[in-house]
Formats: C-alpha cells, sequence, structure tokens
C-alpha cells in the first residue's frame, strides 16, 4: 500500500493503513505496525492500545511517513538504505511515547527515496533487549518502500 511493503516472518502481524496530517490540509499519509502480537482494529499511530498489551518477549514497530515538508529537513536527514539492524544498547525506556514500566524504545527519523519517515520501535523488556534487537533486525530486513517523486 502506497508503497510500502513488509514481508511478514512467522508470528508476526503488520497491517497498513492511512494517517491523517497533523496540519488542516486533509492530506493522509501511510503508516505501517508490526508486531509480534495480535494488532487491534483501534491503534494509535506510534502504538497506543498495543504496546500495553506488549509481552516481555515482544515487540512493536511503527513506520509513519510525513508530508513532502519535512523530506531532507534536519529532523529528517537522508539516508542511502532503510536501517535494518539497531543496536540493543540504543534502546531506552526514556525513547517511549509514554514510558510503561519495564518497556524500552527507539525513535529514528529519515528520508528515504523522497520520503520523510518516523520508525519506532517499542520492545516489551528493556532487559532482554539484546535478543529482541536480533528479532528486530530480522523484521526490518523485510520492509521496502519505493520511491515517491516530490511535488513541486
Amino acid at each position: 500500500m502506497d508503497g510500502l511493503s513488509i514481508t511478514v516472518p512467522p508470528a508476526w502481524e503488520a497491517r497498513i493503513s492511512r494517517t491523517t496530517s497533523d496540519t488542516d490540509d486533509g492530506r493522509t499519509w501511510p503508516v505501517a505496525h508490526i508486531a509480534t502480537i495480535p494488532l487491534p482494529s483501534q491503534r494509535g499511530d506510534y502504538g497506543s492500545n498495543v504496546v500495553e498489551r506488549l509481552g516481555s518477549d515482544d515487540i512493536f514497530v511503527s513506520l509513519v511517513e510525513f508530508g513532502a515538508e519535512a523530506v531532507d529537513t534536519e529532523l529528517f536527514p537522508r539516508v542511502n538504505d532503510l536501517p535494518d539492524t539497531i543496536g540493543p544498547d540504543e534502546f531506552h525506556p526514556r525513547q517511549l511515547q509514554r514510558v510503561l514500566p519495564g518497556q524500552a524504545g527507539k525513535q529514528l527519523f529519515f528520508t528515504y527515496q523522497n520520503r520523510a519517515f518516523c520508525l519506532y520501535v517499542v520492545f516489551g523488556s528493556f532487559a532482554r533487549r539484546s535478543s529482541l534487537a536480533q528479532s528486530l533486525s530480522g523484521l526490518l530486513n523485510r520492509v521496502s518502500i519505493a520511491p515517491r517523486e516530490l511535488q513541486p
């Protein structure tokens, strides 16, 4: 959908939908949610109604696209490749949108294929972040983003 695709590994669930822009222009952008638990039909862009359900071996991933105005800005630097590995030491409870006991998160902003994204990951357990980071790497290698032409 919208140039995003995910080859979902066994025991994971993924859904790609659209989210409304933060501006009043009515535009919508794709958001991909991927988790090791069943995804509820109602969930926030950054995992509200999902992250509360994570067990210690679970992972939630959100890939949210932003508009053309964010492409190549300081917050969204251009990358040549999608992030495919995030080290376990990069995850911390203070990087969560909402701190939940025992969990850890990581947020990355980048421009890839002329598209601006936020990759947000939540681990169900900070203590298990080493093994969860290995599982995450296997997932990130299965995500692809097709280019989008910049609008004038």
